[in-house]
């Protein structure tokens, strides 16, 4: 008698009782992810406020260690031997801020856009150039070959003047008005060269050093006039700091406070 063999089952199909535990299994496995995700988003939040109020806390107290604040402007004064009491008047009274809006309005007018701005017998360096190209430009003053041809420069300054739209030396001379302010050198002086400055401005921190070894390489020859040009939208002291420097020079010490003001730095 043959024996019925039964067929073997390839497949079959879930129970209520399967498909409930994957469902169980389904919804714990979703529940974790959204706890996990909820975490995630409030870890996240509390760093981001973390931050800003660290970003907050840390501009708060460099604007309150500025070294240009009015008291500690009134101290270096004092630390000049000015007479405090008159410095701090002026100071205060905002009888210098005509003056000074007038350079930098004067800077203005004549393309000058960012500290430190140079015009070496009118032609235009814009920014804190090495001492090689201040040399290069008065030199060619001294020797009569100063041109308003930009290719009659050497080709490290003609890359600053052949693009129209990144201009960093302009050799066609402007004329500047000088007026009343501070000069430092002999009035013939052959080159005058006028600096619109920021004492605020790290880049023109960065040039006084070059400024000074123009004095000493040409002491003869170059007269240094300084015009105000605070950047006060970004240079929430530099106003202030412009007008003492005025204060400073109407006791006849604007080049002691000028200096001063710029190796505040290196004074720590």
């Amino acid at each position: 008698m043959a024996k019925t063999i039964k067929p073997v089952k390839t497949s079959e199909k879930p129970t209520m009782e399967a498909m409930t535990m994957r469902l169980s299994q389904q919804f714990n496995l979703l529940a974790v992810l959204l706890i996990a995700l909820f975490l995630f988003q409030a870890y996240t939040f509390y760093k981001v406020k973390t931050i800003e109020k660290k970003g907050v806390t840390a501009g708060t107290q460099q604007q309150a260690e500025s070294p240009l604040t009015n008291d500690k402007l009134i101290t270096y004064a004092s630390d000049l031997k000015l007479d405090k009491k008159k410095f701090e008047q002026c100071l205060t009274s905002g009888s210098k801020k005509e003056f000074v809006s007038k350079d930098a309005a004067q800077g203005a007018e004549l393309g000058v856009q960012g500290t430190p701005g140079f015009f070496i017998n009118g032609r235009f360096l814009a920014g804190a150039f090495p001492f090689e190209a201040f040399k290069e430009i008065i030199d060619k003053e001294l020797d009569g070959t100063a041109t308003s041809v930009c290719t009659d420069y050497s080709e490290s300054m003609q890359q600053y003047c052949s693009d129209p739209n990144n201009i960093g030396f302009n050799p066609e001379p402007k004329e500047i008005a000088l007026g009343n302010a501070p000069a430092l050198g002999k009035t013939d002086a052959k080159v005058t060269i006028v600096e619109f400055s920021d004492f605020e401005c790290p880049f023109c921190i960065r040039a006084f050093p070059t400024v000074q070894q123009i004095e000493k390489e040409y002491p003869n020859d170059v007269k240094i006039v300084y015009k105000q040009f605070p950047l006060t939208s970004i240079h929430p002291h530099a106003q202030t700091a412009a007008e003492a420097s005025m204060c400073a020079a109407e006791q006849g010490k604007f080049w002691e406070y000028h200096d001063r003001l710029f190796t505040l730095e290196s004074q720590g």
